[in-house]
Parts: C-alpha cells; structure tokens; sequence
C-alpha cells in the first residue's frame, strides 16, 4: 500500500472525498498556524476515517457465520476483524481476507484517484514567485549522500542536487527564514536536517533555468500537508483541500494498520 504523506527514504523526499466536515479555515497562514490546523483537526478526521473504513469492511462480515463451523472447540466470543481466527474452515478468517484483498485492491485505487484529484486541484492555482522554496529547502540526507543516491539513479535526488546546494552554516540558513527553521528544529527533535537554497534564483525572485528547471521545482509542493512558508501562493490550494487531505492520510496509515494486523 503506498503512503502519499510519509516519509519516504526510496526518493529522498521529507514528506510531512471532498467533505468538510469539522473544518474551519486556518486564521492565518504563518507556520505555526499552519501546523495547529493541522493536528488540531486530525484527531477527529481519523476517527471519521476509522469509522468508514469499518463500515465498508462490515459489508463483508458474515451473519451468524459460527452455524456449522467445524471449529466446536473456538474459544474467541467477540467477532472482531482482528481477532486471531483459525487459519482454515472459519468464515470470520475468510471475512478477514476478503477484508485485506479488498483493502489492498479497489479500496487502495480509490485512495490513488483520490489522492490524484488532490494534486490535480492545485493546477487551478499559481506560483507568484515569492522564492521561498529556492531560497531554503531541507533534506534529511547530506549533500554526499545525496550525491551517492543521484549516482545510483535515485530520481529525486539527481533533480535535488542539479540545483541546490547546501548552506555552510545553519545560522546563515536560519536568517532566510527564522520561522521556517524555529519550526522544523522544533518538530524534527533529534533528527538531523540539511538546509539548501538554488544558486539559480535570479532577481526578483525568478528562475534563471525556468524551461530547464528539473520536476522537482516543477511539481512543488510535492504533499498536500506540506508546511509551506506564509509567503507562498500555494496555501490557498492547501487550505482548500486540508480536510481531503488528512482524511486521505488517515485513511492510507489506516490501511496499513490493517494489512500489518491481518496480512
């Protein structure tokens, strides 16, 4: 099953249907702001998504699915999906197979076109040059080991590294956008973090490559639930989707659950 939100070290990327139900629109775009939004939300759209997941998979639960069991001896009272069934001759384990090929199948192809619908929404939004993502941009590797990663074809890292470099010191990164920094310092705890900025920004906030730039300046912001500094136009497009956004991810850490639990 693939996470669109996690983070996902096969492509170097720090990663951090349409209801609206329970959200209100941020007050304000800072990154704090952005940040609070989002995990004072999320407890009560997982829940959402917990519940329609089990609905859905309730439709495949048998009725009186005991009557006739071989298993006379079974000691399991509770018809839980996570209960450990007998592997053989119980219709709750074949309820719970047809649960995880359910889950794995139709149900993660409608996350995909979901999360599809998502990116494709923000192509109705613009890119108004404030230079924020150039001018400081985070990675969890080194620029050596970026460089090690682009050398074995790792995509995303070859486009990284074509255009950005790293800062020599954190301090000098931190004064291109302290709120930024003071917010991933604070989340990141003690993981380490690597600042970059592209040489390529020209004045006035524009690319100097810009028919030649790589996808990765091309598709940003790569995640819906990206924090994104309070300059960049692309919080609108953001903030519209948020619910869609953190459902779609509650609902993909869910199916993974799942597919840990029963697979």
């Amino acid at each position: 099953m693939s996470n669109f939100f996690s983070s996902n070290k096969n492509n170097s990327e720090n990663l951090f249907q349409n209801q609206n139900i329970g959200m209100k629109p941020p007050k304000d775009n800072s990154l704090d702001g952005q940040y609070n939004e989002l995990k004072n939300n999320y407890e009560q759209i997982f829940i959402e998504a917990v519940e329609s997941i089990r609905k859905d998979l309730d439709e495949f639960k048998p009725q009186n699915g005991c009557d006739g069991c071989v298993h006379k001896d079974c000691k399991i009272q509770k018809k839980d999906i996570f209960a450990p069934y007998p592997p053989s001759g119980c219709k709750y384990r074949e309820w719970q197979m047809q649960a995880i090929t359910y889950l794995t199948g139709d149900y993660q192809n409608k996350l995909k076109a979901a999360y599809k619908e998502i990116m494709d929404k923000k192509n109705e939004y613009e890119c108004k040059c404030c230079g924020a993502c150039c001018k400081l941009a985070v990675s969890e590797y080194s620029y050596t080991q970026l460089k090690q990663r682009a050398l074995k074809g790792d995509k995303f890292s070859e486009d990284f590294v074509s255009v950005f470099v790293p800062y020599e010191s954190e301090e000098e990164a931190k004064k291109i956008n302290p709120e930024y920094f003071e917010l991933l310092n604070r989340l990141v705890e003690d993981d380490k973090i690597y600042y970059y900025y592209c040489p390529k920004l020209g004045e006035d906030n524009l690319c100097t490559i810009y028919e030649n730039r790589p996808n990765i300046c091309k598709a940003f912001p790569h995640n819906p639930l990206k924090l994104l500094s309070s300059t960049c136009s692309f919080n609108e497009w953001k903030n519209e989707i948020a619910h869609q956004a953190m459902l779609l991810k509650a609902k993909t850490d869910i199916v993974m659950y799942y597919k840990q639990k029963l697979g």
